[in-house]
């Protein structure tokens, strides 16, 4: 056995062990049910016994995966995309339905407003003159942060709008000015 893993349940059928080792998870950090099952049969739980210990915390309103998907959305949202935080919600087990009802929380113009502060963030960092390379390195940091190619294309046509941007290279698809808010 290697330092710092538990032995498995004495037993692994018993739904009370498995009601408080979930609990216990519970109290130390929010995990939505795919998570807390997984675990729960690594450690050696019987999947029965995990199933009916998840459906008591439920019931009880100790797990709840809306509640869990929310709370991520809120804490997530910062410097990151719609896109990326979805990917974090499905990557923790939630469903796509209970997912898309707690990324509606998210209002779009705040989402702008993050990509801006972002962009505005990695110029400060990496100032550029050459478009090409302003809209390769803001426009492929913000693409992997999971934001929209909408609000990439806006956030940069505004960059260079500002003048963040000076090279004489021409490109039309830039060249527009930002639409109003």
């Amino acid at each position: 056995m290697r330092r710092g893993r538990r032995a498995p349940p004495a037993e692994p059928d018993n739904v009370e062990a498995a009601y408080a080792a979930a609990l216990k998870r519970l109290a130390a950090q929010p995990q939505s049910r795919a998570m807390l099952a997984r675990k729960l049969l690594q450690v050696g739980y019987a999947e029965p016994a995990v199933e009916a210990a998840l459906d008591r915390a439920a019931a009880q309103r100790y797990l709840d995966d809306q509640a869990f998907a929310r709370a991520l959305v809120g804490r997530r949202s910062a410097g990151r995309g719609r896109a990326m935080i979805a990917q974090e919600l499905r990557s923790r087990g939630i469903e796509a339905a209970e997912a898309g009802r707690a990324l509606e929380q998210l209002d779009p113009v705040s989402e702008l407003d993050r990509a801006r502060a972002l962009a505005r963030a990695i110029v400060r960092a990496r100032p550029s003159r050459d478009r090409d390379q302003l809209r390769a390195t803001v426009g492929g940091r913000l693409g992997r942060r999971g934001f929209s190619s909408a609000i990439i294309m806006r956030v940069l046509r505004e960059l260079l709008a500002e003048g963040r941007s000076v090279s004489s290279r021409e490109d039309p698809r830039f060249d527009t000015p930002p639409e109003p808010d």
